[in-house]
C-alpha cells in the first residue's frame, strides 16, 4: 500500500471518531441546551449506532460493483454534510437526523480499510497497521473527548465537517482507486454458515452489546451518581481513551506475536475489573484510576478480534469486514437503547452489575475457544 493512500485511511480514522467518542460525556450538556431529559438526549447515541450498523452490511458488497475509491468519496462528503447538520441544529431532532446520517455514511469507513488491509497488506504485518488505524481512531476519539470538556457542543461536530471536507479534497487526488469489482452479490449467509466465522461474530455481538451498555451512560452514571461537571466528566473519558490508544497499538503487536483471541479475552477480563471496581469505591475520586481498566480492556478485545478476522480466508473477508462494523454498531445501539431502559426502572447498579458478570463469562468462553484453537494448530 503506498503511502498517500494509508495516509487518507488514517485521516478517514481521525474524522470518524471525533465526535463518537464524545457524544456521551456530551449528553448531559446537549440535555441542558434543549430542554430534555438525559435519557431523551440519550436517542442520539443509538441514532448513529444502529444505522451504521446496519448500513455497514452494504458497503463490503458495493466494492464488488464501485472502486473503494468512489464509495469513499461519496460517502466522505455526505459524512462531513451530516455532522454539520448537527453543528447547526435548532432542535433535538433536527440533530437526531444529522447524527442518523453520519451513522448512515460512517459505516463506510472501516469495514473498506479492513479490506484493503485484508487484500494489500502481507499477513504478517496486517496487526501493524489494523493497530495503527484503530490507535488514530481511538486518538481521535481521546481529542474529540477532551475538547468536549471546554467547546460549545456545537463545535465537536463543526470540527470533523471541516476535518471531512479537506479529506474528500485530499483523497480525490491521492487515494488510489483500489478496484476490486467482480460481480455484484450479497453472500451474508453463506459465510455465516462457516462455524468459526458464525463464532466470532458472536463474540463481537455481544462484547460490543455490553460494552457499549456501559460506555454511553457512563457519562449520566457520573454526572447524577457524583455530581461531576461537564470537565470532570470528559477527564474521565480522556483517561479512558488515551490508555485504550497505547493499548491498541501495543495489543496489535502481541496480537502479531500471541494469539489474538488471547489478547481478546484479556481485554474482557479488564472491562469486567473495572465494573466490579466502579460499585466498590466510593466516592467517586477514584474513577479517574480504575477507569484505565476499561480503556485497556476495550482497546485489547478491539484489536485482538479485529486482527483475528483479518486473517480470515480471501472468500470471507468482505463479508467479514462489513459484518464486524454492523454487528458492533448494532450491537451497541441496542446496548445503549435497552441499557437505559433497564436504568430508568432498576438502576445504575443493577445495569452495571449484570454487564460486569455477563462480560467477564464471555472472557472465560472465549480463553477455552483460544485453547481448543491453539490445540487443533
Amino acid at each position: 500500500m503506498d503511502k498517500r493512500s494509508f495516509s487518507i485511511l488514517c485521516l478517514l480514522f481521525l474524522t470518524l471518531s471525533f465526535s463518537v467518542a464524545a457524544t456521551a460525556p456530551l449528553i448531559p450538556a446537549i440535555a441542558d441546551y434543549f430542554g430534555q431529559s438525559a435519557i431523551a438526549t440519550g436517542k442520539l447515541i443509538w441514532a448513529y449506532m444502529i444505522p451504521y450498523g446496519l448500513c455497514a452490511l452494504f458497503w463490503g458488497p458495493l466494492t464488488r460493483k464501485f472502486s473503494v475509491k468512489r464509495l469513499l468519496l461519496v460517502a466522505l462528503s455526505l459524512f462531513s454534510l451530516s455532522a454539520f447538520t448537527i453543528s447547526t441544529a435548532p432542535t433535538l431532532q433536527a440533530a437526531f437526523w444529522g447524527r442518523f446520517g453520519m451513522g448512515v455514511f460512517g459505516s463506510c469507513f472501516v469495514p473498506i480499510s479492513l479490506i484493503i488491509v485484508g487484500k494489500e497488506i502481507k499477513t504478517k504485518k496486517k496487526p501493524k497497521y489494523v493497530g495503527i488505524l484503530f490507535s488514530l481512531s481511538f486518538l481521535s476519539g481521546l481529542i474529540g473527548t477532551f475538547c468536549s470538556g471546554f467547546l460549545f457542543w456545537r463545535a465537536v461536530y463543526f470540527i470533523p465537517f471541516f476535518v471531512g471536507t479537506v479529506t474528500v479534497g485530499l483523497a480525490a487526488y491521492w487515494l488510489k482507486a483500489y478496484n476490486y469489482t467482480s460481480s455484484f452479490k450479497i453472500t451474508y449467509f453463506q459465510t455465516l454458515k462457516n462455524k468459526e466465522i458464525l463464532h466470532l461474530f458472536g463474540f463481537i455481538f455481544m462484547a460490543s452489546f455490553f460494552y457499549h451498555g456501559v460506555q454511553q451512560w457512563l457519562g449520566v452514571f457520573l454526572a447524577k451518581g457524583y455530581l461531576f461537571n461537564q470537565f470532570l466528566i470528559s477527564l474521565v473519558f480522556t483517561i479512558s481513551s488515551l490508555v485504550a490508544i497505547f493499548s491498541e497499538s501495543f495489543g496489535g503487536l502481541l496480537s502479531g506475536r500471541i494469539s489474538p483471541l488471547k489478547i481478546a479475552s484479556w481485554g474482557l477480563f479488564s472491562m469486567g475489573l473495572f465494573i466490579f471496581l466502579l460499585g466498590l469505591f466510593e466516592p467517586g475520586k477514584a474513577v479517574f484510576f480504575i477507569i484505565v481498566f476499561w480503556g485497556a480492556g476495550w482497546a485489547f478485545n478491539h484489536v485482538g478480534l479485529s486482527t483475528y478476522l483479518t486473517s480470515l480466508p480471501d472468500e470471507f473477508l468482505r463479508d467479514a469486514a462489513s459484518l464486524n462494523s454492523a454487528l458492533r454498531f448494532i450491537a451497541g445501539g441496542l446496548g445503549a437503547f435497552l441499557g437505559g431502559k433497564i436504568i430508568f426502572v432498576f438502576g445504575f447498579e443493577f445495569h452495571f452489575l449484570i454487564a460486569a458478570v455477563a462480560i467477564v463469562s464471555l472472557g472465560f468462553i472465549l480463553r477455552k475457544k483460544e485453547k481448543i484453537i491453539s490445540g487443533g494448530r
